[in-house]
């Protein structure tokens, strides 16, 4: 059978090292029907990443196969690399070949996927169906679609012509006979809520973006074998309200536009990060462009962007370090943001946080954002995002630093969050 004609984005084969006969195989067989696939560790060239290998394989695909078995249920590898591929709006077609239950996090990410099941293994009617199906699987391109479902289409206009017609009838003129008909009560259509749009700050000149309240998991990633004790262990955490957050690291000029006494930099370096910052200079910084620090909590919440992994993307394409940095730092904004907008969250400078450093997260205490303030005078406080040297284990979303409040080091700045309304 003859491929497709963008049958050269390859099929992403998602599997667990126990399943790897079975992966061998479908890989084979959708290669001679013409769909290029991408499979570890065979497509990982030599001295690779591995996890920024499977990230970019991920981005590079044009769909996602699941081999899903008891094994693959039980790994956060398969989970993270699922978690990925939904958050990127790649089709996902899940080849189960056990009836292994699923948990919430893959039932969350599978529930709109079609399901092949193919209980009694890679039998040539299975993978002929497989076949069909990846080949059926509608490329996505920018996150829409490239050929949507007549039955999806028909819906949303059937949908459309509700509202419209609902919009016709409220707004009718009224009748200009009384009647004595019963009154009924008009029906109120609530206004539908836009994103804010980013906003600049007078004060220092920069771009904010609204991040919104929301709920998600704090620590280490599923999947991430670089985990840290301190970076354990993962729980739930849920910000209630909003903020506003800084697009880009504080910049040099942003800084001595509101320090004038800072030291002079050079002409071409007004857009750098700004480091050799203190958290109590951080923190007066942020008071006068009327915010804050951001507490711990609500700096990884906003890095992540909805993402599940250890990085939100591939982390040469989204942040400036070890392998990529040139041994210095980058202007800001130069590389990809995440899906809140924000840049250079990982790398490029590290960032002070409100919060005291513990060696574990404590369960105890509610991680809704808040911290105590001051500082105890013998804490020890945190930054997060590593900086333009750091080790590619050392930029990820969960990281955490270690730093004497009044370390004035040369890879750490600064990132304010406001609380002022949308």
């Amino acid at each position: 059978m003859a491929g497709p004609a963008n049958a050269g984005s390859p099929i992403f084969i998602s599997y667990s090292s126990t399943d790897k006969d079975a992966a061998g195989q479908i890989c084979a067989y959708l290669e001679q029907a013409g769909l290029p696939c991408w499979i570890a560790p065979r497509d990982i060239p030599p001295g690779a990443e591995y996890p920024a290998a499977i990230l970019d394989g991920i981005q590079r695909s044009r769909s996602v196969v699941v081999l899903m078995t008891a094994a693959a249920v039980a790994s956060p590898h398969i989970l993270s690399e699922v978690g990925h591929a939904f958050s990127q709006k790649k089709p996902i077609v899940p080849f189960r070949l056990s009836d292994a239950s699923l948990p919430p996090d893959f039932d969350y990410f599978l529930s709109l996927s079609q399901w092949l099941d193919a209980h009694d293994g890679c039998t040539p009617a299975n993978l002929s169906r497989l076949r069909d199906a990846v080949t059926r699987a509608p490329l996505r391109q920018g996150g829409k679609a490239a050929g949507l479902d007549k039955r999806v289409l028909l819906a949303g206009l059937a949908i459309l012509l509700i509202a419209a017609a609902a919009i016709l009838y409220w707004r009718r003129p009224a009748p200009a006979i009384e009647t004595k008909t019963a009154i009924v009560e008009e029906k109120k259509i609530p206004p539908v809520e836009t994103k804010p749009q980013p906003w600049v700050n007078p004060k220092d000149g920069l771009t904010y973006v609204w991040i919104p309240p929301g709920t998600f998991t704090m620590g280490c990633s599923p999947g991430d074998t670089e985990c840290k004790p301190d970076e354990a262990p993962s729980h739930p955490v849920e910000l209630s309200a909003g903020f506003w957050m800084g697009q880009t690291e504080v910049t040099n000029a942003a800084y001595r536009r509101i320090v004038p006494a800072a030291p002079v930099y050079p002409a071409n370096e007004g857009n750098l990060p700004v480091v050799e910052i203190s958290r109590k200079q951080a923190k007066a910084y942020c008071a006068a462009v009327g915010g804050r620090l951001p507490t711990e909590a609500e700096w990884e919440y906003a890095a992540r962007g909805g993402v599940a992994g250890a990085w939100y993307g591939v982390p040469a394409r989204i942040a400036w370090y070890e392998a990529n940095s040139g041994g210095s730092r980058h202007p800001v904004g130069g590389l990809q943001a995440n899906a809140f907008g924000l840049y250079d969250m990982l790398g490029n400078a590290g960032e002070w946080v409100l919060d005291r450093y513990y060696n574990k997260y404590d369960l105890d205490a509610p991680a809704t954002g808040k911290v105590d303030e001051p500082l105890a005078g013998n804490s020890t406080a945190t930054a997060r995002g590593g900086y333009w040297e750091s080790e590619t284990q050392n930029i990820r979303v969960s990281h955490r630093m270690q730093m004497d409040p009044f370390d004035t080091g040369p890879m750490v700045g600064i990132r304010c969050v406001l609380d002022r309304t949308q």
